[in-house]
């Protein structure tokens, strides 16, 4: 299992900063797996400069290697590590350059490049392998998501937690053309009908949402979400001190469960402790791009 986590943030234990971001994340084995297929990265700092508000910046990215094929530990991090590479240098490391900004492509063709180069990655370095891919790109109050797979992405704040991704199993496709219950294709979820490096090529879904203050972003994998409900997700988040305490809890809730697969959590907020008046929900939040 690879877990990265890089931070920089412009603030004192006696005045944050008010627009710096609160991460945690987790990741464990589980109880059945002999070992851990998950990569993790979260990676953020806060543009501090006079005169402007400051601006958080972040990527993070949640990976789980394929169980049923080779090598999945090696594909999860090669593929956290080209995608996010060629993410930051494109868009979060030109922030910080001195140098006149030229054309500059699109985020949502940068999200969809980066997932492209880390499915030839695989394809080239590891061709029996593959991963899931669920990557969310935070500039000020946007997110941006590329996902492929069955990790997931959630919206969170008091009270709510909705998903932001869509399932790429087989389980999920029947059941979303009324075709089946959830109960009657579950033992078909862990087949995807896509993946990062199964396939001649891959398309993930890439869309716009914002994230506002008193929100907070969940990315998990299927070993998570599988076993502990959103209800019961959303009260440990809510009740916890932390974001660190709130993956740490995740993971050990799935673990007492019996989860027999990997579990790997990554939590972001604006603020913490999550503040009791929830944040106002814009009607469009949820945007292809």
């Amino acid at each position: 299992m690879e877990t990265i986590a890089m931070a920089s943030e412009p603030q004192t234990a006696q005045e944050p900063c008010p627009r710096s971001l609160y991460v945690g994340l987790a990741s464990s084995q589980g109880q059945v797996r002999r070992r851990n297929e998950d990569s993790v990265l979260a990676w953020h700092f806060t543009f501090l400069a006079e005169g402007q508000l400051p601006w958080p910046i972040g990527l993070f990215v949640l990976a789980d290697g394929m169980g049923g094929h080779r090598h999945g530990a090696e594909a999860s991090a090669l593929v956290t590590r080209v995608a996010a590479g060629y993410v930051i240098r494109q868009v979060c490391l030109p922030i910080l350059s001195a140098e006149e900004s030229g054309d500059r492509p699109p985020i949502h063709q940068v999200l969809e490049t980066g997932v492209h180069l880390a499915h030839d990655a695989v394809l080239r370095r590891l061709p029996e392998a593959g991963a899931t891919l669920t990557m969310a790109l935070l500039l000020g109050d946007s997110v941006y998501l590329a996902h492929v797979g069955d990790s997931r992405a959630y919206l969170g704040q008091r009270g709510s937690l909705r998903p932001l991704t869509k399932d790429h199993s087989v389980a999920a496709r029947l059941v979303e053309m009324g075709q089946a219950t959830a109960e009657e294709v579950d033992a078909q979820r862990h087949i995807l009908y896509k993946a990062v490096g199964q396939g001649k090529t891959v398309q993930p879904d890439v869309t716009y949402h914002s994230f506002k203050k008193g929100q907070y972003l969940l990315l998990c994998c299927d070993g998570l979400w599988s076993t502990v409900s959103e209800a019961e997700m959303a009260t440990i988040i809510e009740e916890a001190s932390s974001p660190h305490c709130a993956c740490q809890e995740l993971v050990n809730r799935a673990n007492e469960l019996g989860s027999d697969d990997n579990i790997s959590v990554i939590v972001v907020a604006w603020e913490w402790p999550l503040p009791e008046e929830p944040a106002s929900v814009d009607a469009e939040q949820n945007h292809g791009i």
